[in-house]
Formats: structure tokens, sequence, C-alpha cells
């Protein structure tokens, strides 16, 4: 479970995030939406420790997981290396079964890797140690389709032994099938339930504006 109360955070005279609240039990997926620049990446940062709030709380029931847009990778160590290092830090071991293909390449340099491979390796380095949350910040942007698959799949998994998944996405496509609340970075910003768009309430339709009606035609399929 997480659970923030009002957070906020600056950069200088910009305000990025103002009173933010939000809510996720465990076995739920919660969804950050909306444009660039709009705050989603500061409030998983805030939820993973990395930033700190200008003011608010953040309650976390868990270990947290965080991949993060970029990479947070050792470019110089091998995958087999980064995988270690990981490990130490959270004072686990590397599982046997990795996701992905990550198996196939654990002697190559980070360095060396596509982009689509360096974001298996860092969802493989976040899960190690098995966390209750998992903070996923546009996971799907380097992955080709069978990827994206993939780790839809993962986190449909995750969700069925009751972990927290807090995901960042631009793509209705991506997340529909399993998120269970979305927040759409807007001012104010707007939460909407997966109940509220399969009933098609007036709340959803005014969402799904933002998405040129993409979550309804996909519904419609």
């Amino acid at each position: 479970m997480i659970r923030s109360d009002g957070i906020s955070f600056s950069y200088g005279k910009s305000e990025i995030l103002k009173s933010l609240s939000f809510s996720a039990e465990d076995g739920e997926c919660l969804v950050f939406a909306g444009p660039n620049g709009s705050g989603k990446s500061t409030a998983l940062g805030i939820i993973s420790g990395a930033l700190k709030s200008s003011s608010g709380t953040v309650h976390a029931n868990g270990k947290i997981g965080y991949i993060p847009q970029g990479s947070a990778l050792l470019e110089d160590a091998t995958v087999k290396e980064n995988l270690r290092f990981f490990a130490k830090l959270s004072k686990s071991s590397v599982p046997e079964t990795l996701p992905f293909s990550v198996s196939e390449y654990m002697n190559k340099k980070v360095a060396k890797l596509s982009g689509g491979m360096k974001k298996q390796v860092s969802i493989a380095c976040a899960l190690i140690g098995d966390p209750q949350i998992i903070l996923l910040d546009e996971p799907c942007a380097a992955l080709d389709i069978t990827f994206r698959d993939e780790l839809i799949g993962i986190i449909e998994k995750w969700k069925r032994e009751g972990k927290t998944v807090v995901y960042v996405g631009h793509d209705p496509s991506e997340f529909y099938t399993f998120f269970d609340t979305i927040i759409f970075f807007d001012n104010p910003p707007l939460t909407v339930s997966r109940r509220e768009i399969d009933t098609q309430t007036k709340t959803a339709e005014a969402f799904a504006e933002f998405y040129k009606d993409t979550l309804l035609n996909i519904k419609r399929k």
C-alpha cells in the first residue's frame, strides 16, 4: 500500500506539484498520466525517496523497487556486475530467473547495450529483493512490442501477487488492461477509477477528451 497526503514540490520559483494526494492498495495499479513537465516523474521520485517534497507526506508499506525513466546502471560494468551490485545494495541475491532476455547478455557491458536492453536490465535490477511496491517511469519508452507485451504480463502477475504498482505513461494502450486508478496531472489533477471509465461517467468522458477519446475507443474494441 502507498498513500500521499498533500505533497508539493518546487524547482526554484517554479511549482511543479501542489498538494497532490493519492493512494493505492496492495494488488492495485495507480497510473500517472499527463503532458511532459506536469510533475509525473517528480512525484515518482518523491515516492522513491530520491527527491524530498517541500510539504506533505508519503506513506509506503513495504520495500520499493524503482525503475527511473533514464538509466541508473553502471555503464562500464557488465550486466552481471550490475545485477550483483544492486543485489548487494538490497542485501539480497540475484534471482535465478530473470525477466525478458536479460540472462542472454549477462557478460555484455551496459554501454554496449541498446536502449531497450538497458530498460530490461533496469527492470531486472529493480526487482531484486522482491519489492512490494514497484515504481515504473515510462517503462515502455524503449521496448519493442514483444517486450511491451511481456511487461504487461509481468505487471498483471505482480497485481495477482498483491504488489502495488505506480506506473507513469502517456499511451493508454500500454496501461488500459491493468490500471485501477489514473491521475491525470492537470491543474487541478483529475483522478478517475476504472469503474468510472467502464461506466462512462461524465468524469470519465472528460478524462477521455485529454486523449482524444483514445480510452473509449480502446474500450469499444
